[in-house]
């Protein structure tokens, strides 16, 4: 079964488009860069699917009675304010106060595994740390499942704050050591993870998969000018398509009008549309359609509280102040989040801040979701094989397993 999607990628963002970005479905989609369509190819039910780097295949169907048996499993609700967050909490069935990390995710209303381009990224890292002794939540983002609020209407700071009640919540189980619960954050959850150990002395550790170490402004000219160039693009392009990004961000923090933003939108996905148009990754043509759609979305993103909070917001500062265990995990090929200029930028952060205790590790061939990559482009994303690559869940376990204490 093909379900045909819209895309409009944009950074840290892995499974979250839609029809109208105000409007909060439940219907799981993607971002991609620029202006194309991309086709997702779903799962068959009862089909066989890699779950872990251990190997070992169950078949879909009965994958929860085999989580069953591994590990306890728990339906869970907190509240930030007015805010109600739904997810699932996985404890090792050992009897004990068990450490626990919190999983923060990407851009965009996205459900509490992740869920993006038929496989289910955060359910496949919570069984396998909970597995290796480590109690995991996960929740739906604003909006989605059984959450309320709304994503787009939100900034960085919201979500900091509800991964903040998250771990209150976890504070007061009599399963969970109040003492070592820490964050896993991914793309924009990478973001995320460092400002709340800022503001709160109950995070043990962060990890940042993909995070971002330059502004948003940055993250979104460096993104697109990179994916431009695996379109095709030439350098003259590139330029082009860049200083009327430029532009559009302008306008964005001058809150003019959508009549004055709109020619600037338009000019930038028809110069898109014509490289996509001969490059190896275009799939169809562009319908008048279409188009608009995409030009709808995009606007009343790059309008909402979350697009100019995210355009001008600096990592660095808040990096600069961290002091708990740090892990930054970082993909070679990720085009969505450039290797080196958010690295160095992190790194330099940290090592401002005095921190001694940050590990650094980049994966070869990884791509924005840790799949083995063949270029990197977003497009590959569906076609790709539904596993991490090889040593990505042994490395953070163990890495969370030095810094804390399993139940004895």
């Amino acid at each position: 079964m093909k379900r045909r999607i819209i895309t409009v990628f944009f950074v840290l963002s892995i499974s979250t488009a839609f029809a109208k970005p105000s409007l909060q479905s439940k219907k799981q989609h993607s971002f991609s860069v620029g202006v194309r369509q991309t086709e997702e190819l779903l799962p068959k039910t009862g089909s066989r699917f890699l779950f872990s780097d251990h190997n070992y295949k169950v078949q879909r169907e009965k994958k929860e009675e085999v989580e069953a048996i591994m590990y306890k499993q728990e339906e869970v609700t907190f509240k930030n304010t007015n805010v109600m967050l739904a997810g699932t909490l996985t404890i090792p069935k050992k009897s004990g106060r068990h450490p626990a990390v919190i999983l923060l995710p990407g851009s965009g209303p996205v459900n509490r595994d992740e869920e993006a381009f038929g496989w289910k990224p955060f359910r496949i890292i919570s069984d396998y740390l909970t597995q290796n002794g480590i109690a995991v939540l996960r929740y739906d983002s604003r909006g989605v499942g059984g959450s309320t609020g709304n994503v787009y209407q939100s900034t960085f700071i919201d979500f900091a704050e509800d991964a903040l009640a998250a771990a209150h919540y976890l504070k007061r189980r009599r399963d969970i050591n109040p003492d070592q619960i820490g964050l896993c954050g991914h793309s924009q959850g990478g973001i995320v993870a460092p400002i709340v150990a800022s503001r709160s002395n109950d995070v043990a550790f962060i990890i940042c998969i993909a995070g971002a170490g330059i502004t948003g402004e940055e993250c979104f000219i460096t993104q697109f000018g990179m994916i431009d160039r695996l379109d095709g693009a030439s350098d003259e392009e590139i330029e082009k398509l860049t200083d009327s990004r430029k532009q559009l961000f302008n306008l964005i923090r001058k809150d003019v009008s959508e009549a004055e933003i709109k020619p600037v939108l338009m000019k930038i996905a028809q110069m898109q549309t014509e490289i996509q148009g001969i490059n190896k990754y275009k799939k169809r043509e562009e319908t008048k359609e279409s188009l608009e759609e995409k030009l709808s979305c995009m606007l009343t993103l790059f309008k909402s509280p979350w697009g100019r909070f995210f355009l001008d917001y600096e990592p660095k500062a808040v990096l600069e102040k961290i002091k708990c265990p740090v892990l930054l995990i970082f993909g070679e090929m990720d085009m969505q989040v450039l290797l080196e200029e958010n690295k160095g930028a992190m790194v330099s952060a940290l090592m401002k801040s005095g921190n001694s205790d940050f590990t650094v590790r980049t994966f070869p061939k990884a791509n924005h979701l840790f799949q083995m990559a063949k270029s990197g482009h977003p497009s590959e994303y569906t076609e790709l094989p539904k596993k991490f690559v090889p040593g990505f869940l042994d490395f953070m376990s163990d890495w969370i397993l030095q810094h804390v204490d399993k139940a004895r």
